[in-house]
Parts: structure tokens; sequence; C-alpha cells
């Protein structure tokens, strides 16, 4: 969130849909098996660090960095989520890490990242001045490795599992939107899968909106997520793992950043994210278990114009990944996902509260999950008629442009119209 001279994400574009693939839901018998690994992907020598200013070189790590990986199958179609602590996943880092994925389809993997700004440079802006790259591009390569392996081996372990539901929005002091206070979505959603052998908790996953932006140190840090997972494994076993929402302009923590000097205030950290790790247990009890265990994968791929003039002027010095621009455009995915009753939309940036409601409104799963930041790491995604107000000057400056937003909106609208169409098979209609 904060206003550092240069915090953009990545440059992305959009046109209209150039392509499209799914996987068709499976019959409601059909068998859920799942599985849930986690791998640490701490740098082990300084590093540039995300967020806030430039030139912000990492001393240690108060805690892990960690890529959290859960695999289900159901009824022969099989998807991965992965959710990493860290500022954001370009599409182009995330497809580098699908080509090396043995066990699952590509356009079945799903890669987020909680948005940490305690966390390396994965894009390149942060580095030690505005034309030098902040990226270990070394470091970068050993993550693409460690993920691919981590999706393969978590696969490899799945097991029949069960599967439930929980969600609330009587969430209150985690959570403030600094921009326009009354527009925050305080909407928890938990999903839990557990083992039919001994019912043992395999993975929780958390999908709620809010900055991890706490800290501003020089050490590394997963932010409040961290003591969230602790909460929630502490109590629950297996791997708890965070999936932000639609956190963009400006969603952030809600705490009192007058009682300590800016930026190091690690009490606030820890009592925010063990807070929300306790409404996740506090939800728990109440979670209805899923008969309907099938799954089917939307992906939709599409290119939007880059029109932010200092994206272009980074992609020219190769601090952005120099082959990310092709004709003006960049190419990024949105992906729809239903695993029984619920529902899941990937959004490639850091959408505003108020295009993450459109979303909810339009979507049609009994539960409703926005995955913020997956897929891709695009900077801010505003509605046409917020881009460029005065109150949202800041997050214009780091937006690819004003089409991002209907671009996004409009393939994600059509994956759910085409997810939901009656399929036909020998002559009948079935949903």
């Amino acid at each position: 969130m904060r206003h550092s001279a240069i915090r953009f994400a990545v440059p992305f574009v959009v046109g209209i849909a150039a392509l499209s693939s799914s996987a068709g839901a499976q019959p409601s018998s059909a068998k859920l098996k799942a599985a849930a690994e986690q791998v640490d992907i701490t740098p082990t020598r300084p590093a540039y660090i995300a967020g806030y200013g430039r030139n912000r070189l990492s001393i240690d790590a108060h805690d892990r960095l960690m890529a959290r990986c859960m695999v289900l199958e159901s009824g022969g179609t099989r998807v991965a989520i992965v959710s990493c602590d860290l500022i954001g996943m370009p599409r182009y880092e995330a497809q580098r890490i699908r080509a090396m994925v043995k066990s699952i389809p590509p356009d079945h993997i799903l890669i987020g990242a909680t948005h940490t700004h305690s966390g390396p440079d994965t894009l390149g802006q942060w580095g030690p001045d505005v034309q030098t790259r902040g990226v270990d591009d070394k470091w970068m390569a050993s993550v693409h490795s460690t993920i691919a392996t981590l999706i393969d081996s978590t696969a490899a372990h799945i097991r029949p599992a069960s599967l439930a539901f929980a969600s609330t929005t009587e969430v209150s002091g985690i959570s403030k939107n600094v921009r326009v206070p009354r527009i925050l979505d305080t909407e928890l959603g938990v999903m839990q899968l557990r083992s039919l052998s001994d019912d043992k908790c395999i993975a929780t996953l958390v999908n709620y909106a809010c900055h991890p932006e706490v800290m501003n140190t020089r050490r590394m840090s997963a932010d409040f997520p961290h003591w969230m997972y602790e909460t929630v494994e502490a109590h629950e076993g297996g791997i708890c793992i965070y999936m932000n929402g639609a956190q963009g302009g400006m969603v952030t923590a809600d705490f009192d950043e007058s009682t300590t000097p800016k930026g190091q205030n690690w009490p606030a950290a820890e009592s925010l994210g063990k807070a929300l790790g306790k409404f996740v247990l506090g939800i728990l009890p109440g979670a209805v278990k899923a008969d309907d265990t099938s799954i089917s994968v939307q992906h939709r791929v599409f290119t939007v114009p880059l029109e932010n003039p200092m994206f272009q002027t980074l992609i020219k010095l190769h601090v952005f990944q120099g082959d990310t621009l092709k004709n003006g455009k960049i190419e990024t995915e949105v992906n729809r996902l239903k695993i029984g009753p619920a529902e899941f939309l990937t959004i490639p940036g850091e959408a505003l509260p108020n295009v993450g409601f459109y979303l909810k409104r339009h979507m049609h799963g009994q539960y409703k999950y926005l995955f913020g930041l997956t897929g891709d790491f695009l900077g801010y995604i505003l509605a046409p008629e917020d881009f460029g107000l005065r109150l949202y000057e800041y997050e214009s400056g780091v937006s690819i442009g004003p089409q991002i937003e209907p671009s996004m909106v409009r393939n994600l609208l059509d994956l759910i119209a085409e997810g939901d169409r009656p399929r036909v098979t020998s002559g009948a209609a079935v949903k």
C-alpha cells in the first residue's frame, strides 16, 4: 500500500479474450483426494526488499518465507493452489514454474502471493536505484524449481479427504480502507480439508483482503500472516494457506501507527495475525461439510494495452522483464475454479474493494472466494470511473491503465457464463 516514490506492480495489459480452456465439473459422487505441503523460499543472502521505497537491502529474516501448496483431485480433475509469502508473482515467473511441473496441467495451477511488503523484490522496481533491477535472478530461478518440486511432491501424496466451508462477514479490527473507510469487504472465507482415514487436518485455506504491510524494516517477514499461520496450525494441525482478496486502494492493516516508530510495530503484526487466526478458529466449528466434491477449472488468457509511461520506461531499461511487452500489450490471465459448492475467481493484481464487490455479486457459488494477486502481478486495478481521480492518484500512477479493470471483469464474467452453461451429452442437456 504505502506511498513510496515508486511502488509499481507488474506491467500487464488487457484487450479481449485470446485463449480459454476448461475442465468440466464431475458428478457429485466423485471422490475427493487432497494433500498439502510447504517449502522454505527465504533468500539465503541479502536481497532488496519489495514494497515502500527502493534500496532496502535485507539484513536477515525475522521469520521464514514459505510457499504453501494444496492439491485437490476429484473425478479425474486435479488442481493446485499455491500461496507464496512474496510481494507478487508475475505471470512470466509463474509460467516458468508451471512448465516444470509434471503432475498437473499448467492451466490447473494457480499461483498467488500474500503481498507481504517484507519479502524480496520479485519484479525489479525496488533495486538500489530507478535504473537497476532489484531481483536476485539466481534466487528467483531457485524459487521456480523449488515450487515446481513442491507441487509435484504434494500431488504424489494425495489421499482421500473431506471438504468443509465456513464464512463470516463479522470480522472487525483487522483491516481498514484508508481511502474510503465505508467501502471495506470484511468477509472471511475458509476452506478446510481433512483426511478421511483419521480426520486429521490436511490444510486450512483462508481468504481475506488486507495488505500485509505492518512492517517496514530490513528484516524479511511474512508480516501478520506469519502469526495467523501459527495460530491456526497450532490448533488445527495441517498447513494454513493465506490467499489475499481485493485489497487495493488502500485496504490495509488496522492498528495504531502512533505507538511505535513507523514500520517497526512487531507487536501489532503479531496481534493482528493472531486475531485473524482466532476469527478463523471461531467459525470452523460451524463449517459445513460438502457432499459435492466435484472440481472444475477454467482458464482465460487475454491482452491489455500498457498505458503507463513509467512502466514502459522500466521495461526498456530491463528493470522489468524486457520481453513482457509485445506490440504495446501484455498478456495476462484470469481463472475460475469450482470446488463443490464453492466458487473461486483469480484477480491478476490489486483490485479495489468495489471491484471485488461487483464480482461477488455476479458469482454463483454458495461460498465465494476472490484470490487477489493470483496468476499475475499487475498493480492496482481500478474501475475506469475511478481511474485518475485525485483520491486515487497514487493507485492510478501504479496501474497499467484504465482498460485492465473492464477487460478483467469481462473475461471473468464470460468464464462464469461459460462454466454454468448446460453441457450437452448424447442429445440431452445436463447441468
